[in-house]
């Protein structure tokens, strides 16, 4: 078998943390995997207190049960791929660099934060904070590409810098806040203040909508450079196939508040 399968045996009470249960990580481990340590609420327990184990870690991990409250899990991956057969907890794909992480279910807050590269694929919905960055840091995601099938909370793609983040769904209020470079696309609706305080980067919405104030009308135009974005996208993952079915949109620039250059792009 290509997986490693990690069952959930037991109804969680408090948090886990499963940062170091990553394949990049594992392979470097010498000792048994099923005495790795991890921390439970504050303490510090083994793997194989809380899951079983099938398989050979070789193409990744898959991790199956109630993992709503599992945090952390693809956190800082360079390598590999993660499948996840239910919902997440918070922080998944925190600082990764590389590899794919696939959910079948939802995620909860600071779903891709600091995220540098490789790929998220969610296929319901995810929680604030998507694709921003952490307390503390400057920068949020600053590579990869983040894809929801559902809808996202408040404050997507906060501080990003880099990468890609499609929304099939709607997201809440801020998204796009501060922002300093990268691309949105949100299929759904969407909530107050998009691209409030951003330098710059592009949101593009299906969606008409009030923007902030501080946005400028720049012209209707058609552009074909989306088509020609949309091309590259669908190498990349076939969920972006058709993504731009019409390329006429309106064009707003901000946050000019801030002296921001960021671009908001409103397909009719």
């Amino acid at each position: 078998m290509s997986y490693l399968i990690l069952r959930l045996k037991k109804k969680l009470i408090f948090r886990l943390d499963l940062g170091e249960i990553v394949p990049d990580k594992l392979k470097n481990k010498k000792k048994n995997v099923k005495n790795l340590k991890i921390f439970y609420g504050n303490e510090e327990k083994k793997l194989s207190d809380f899951f079983s184990f099938q398989g050979k870690l070789n193409k990744g991990i898959i991790f199956k049960g109630n993992l709503g409250k599992c945090d952390y899990i693809g956190n800082s991956m360079k390598e590999g791929e993660i499948i996840v057969n239910g919902s997440v907890g918070e922080y998944l794909g925190n600082k990764m660099e590389n590899g794919k992480i696939l959910v079948k279910g939802s995620a909860g807050n600071y779903a891709a934060c600091s995220l540098k590269g490789g790929e998220i694929l969610i296929e319901k919905n995810a929680g604030d904070y998507l694709g921003s960055s952490i307390q503390g840091d400057k920068i949020g995601m600053s590579g990869g590409r983040v894809i929801v099938q559902g809808n996202v909370g408040n404050r997507l793609a906060f501080k990003m810098r880099a990468g890609i983040i499609f929304v099939k769904g709607n997201a809440k209020n801020y998204l796009g806040s501060q922002m300093i470079a990268g691309t949105i696309v949100i299929n759904g609706k969407i909530g107050s203040n998009p691209g409030i305080l951003m330098k710059r980067g592009t949101i593009i919405l299906k969606k008409k909508v009030s923007l902030p104030l501080y946005f400028k009308y720049s012209g209707k135009n058609n552009y074909l450079f989306l088509k020609i974005f949309q091309f590259y996208l669908e190498k990349l993952n076939s969920e972006f196939k058709n993504i731009f079915p019409d390329t006429y949109t309106v064009k707003f620039v901000g946050d000019t508040s801030c002296g921001g250059k960021g671009e908001e792009l409103i397909l009719n």
